[in-house]
């Protein structure tokens, strides 16, 4: 075979190979077209509480395990106390003495008490001698410097009375003072010693225990989680779909523990700020089926139906062109149309097509 032949049989294979290449096609159909949001996330307890420490200091006591039963107000853990323990009893020490000292027979005020009944009695003493003095001296009987001396001894006598007087009053003032500070700290004492102490706010199962006897607990550490109310899906929304969810929206649950079975729920909760923890947004849903087994924690997958249409004009979601475009085998071009509701396989028409008109796949 020479080269033009050569050259012709491969002309004749490049154009078969182009002209055997039929495009895809497909027609405008009518089907229940469902849109929904997917979302992980894990099982929990609706009144979920974190047992978290408020001081710092090695576990020493734990009340509680896994698995128990608790109530309000029950004593869960107990941190190592003795320097909170022994500023406590200061403090109920300094109290208690501060109100002793202000009872009135107390050794510093039965003191004042003593010094004013003496200056009490000089005064009225130097008071009588004043008033024979004045008396006598009408009657030239006392020199005029005996009288002055009684007037002044009386006076004396009343200033250093007015005066104690005065220190009484300023010394209960100052106690009054001590009392309250003294009680003040004793409160500041009794809250601390309490920091120490753990208890549980809600009715509830204990569920996890973070921390063991022996190790050290920093401020603000969480030491254990209560479980309490019913089991809730806390679901992790995407930023691009958040908006998409609202409360009261169906849910469809699988569950790391049944992979075979879709749970029905329901949205109850968008919350409406981002979750740094989590990067995510956060929304719950709770169950409107029963849940056999239902664990806290348990793992999740979830689609969340934002929107639903039954009998739905649709098209491929791989035929639509950018701009919203198809390629229309009636019109051997591309023509827009107007979409409704997408999903990762449809996209619902809701304009710029009928059912049954062909259209073809533009992109392999």
């Amino acid at each position: 075979m020479n080269s033009k032949s050569i050259l012709y049989l491969v002309a004749v294979l490049a154009w078969g190979a182009t002209g055997c290449q039929m495009k895809e096609k497909t027609t405008v159909q009518r089907k229940d077209l469902v849109d929904a949001v997917f979302a992980s996330g894990n099982i929990v307890t609706k009144d979920r509480y974190l047992v978290t420490s408020l001081s710092e200091g090695y576990l020493q006591h734990s009340f509680a395990e896994e698995g128990d039963s608790v109530k309000n107000g029950e004593l869960l853990f107990q941190l190592q106390d003795k320097t909170p323990k022994a500023q406590l009893e200061s403090a109920e020490i300094a109290y208690q003495k501060a109100q002793d000292n202000l009872r009135s027979g107390s050794p510093v005020l039965q003191k004042l008490y003593q010094q004013e009944m003496q200056l009490k009695n000089q005064w009225q003493n130097d008071s009588v001698n004043f008033v024979r003095y004045s008396n006598l001296i009408q009657a030239n009987a006392v020199s005029k410097a005996e009288f002055d001396r009684s007037k002044l001894a009386c006076e004396n006598s009343e200033s250093e009375y007015k005066a104690i007087q005065n220190t009484i009053e300023d010394t209960k003032r100052t106690l009054r003072l001590d009392l309250a500070n003294a009680k003040a700290n004793l409160v500041a004492q009794q809250e601390n010693s309490e920091h120490f102490l753990m208890t549980s706010q809600v009715n509830g199962l204990l569920l996890q225990r973070f921390k063991e006897d022996g190790e050290l607990v920093k401020r603000g550490e969480t030491v254990a989680e209560i479980g309490a109310g019913q089991y809730i899906a806390r679901l992790q929304v995407a930023e691009e779909d958040i908006n998409r969810v609202e409360v009261g929206q169906s849910v469809y649950i699988e569950l790391n523990t049944n992979r075979n079975h879709a749970y029905s729920a329901r949205i109850s909760k968008v919350y409406p700020a981002f979750d740094t923890n989590e990067q995510s947004f956060i929304a719950e849903a709770v169950f409107t089926e029963k849940v056999p087994s239902l664990k806290s924690g348990t793992q999740l997958q979830s689609n969340i139906v934002v929107a639903e249409k039954k009998g739905a004009l649709v098209i491929p979601a791989d035929y639509l062109e950018p701009g919203e475009q198809v390629f229309s085998e009636k019109h051997n071009s591309s023509i827009k149309v107007m979409t409704g509701i997408e999903t990762s396989e449809w996209v619902e028409i809701i304009g710029g097509l009928n059912e049954g008109d062909v259209i073809e796949k533009q992109k392999s």
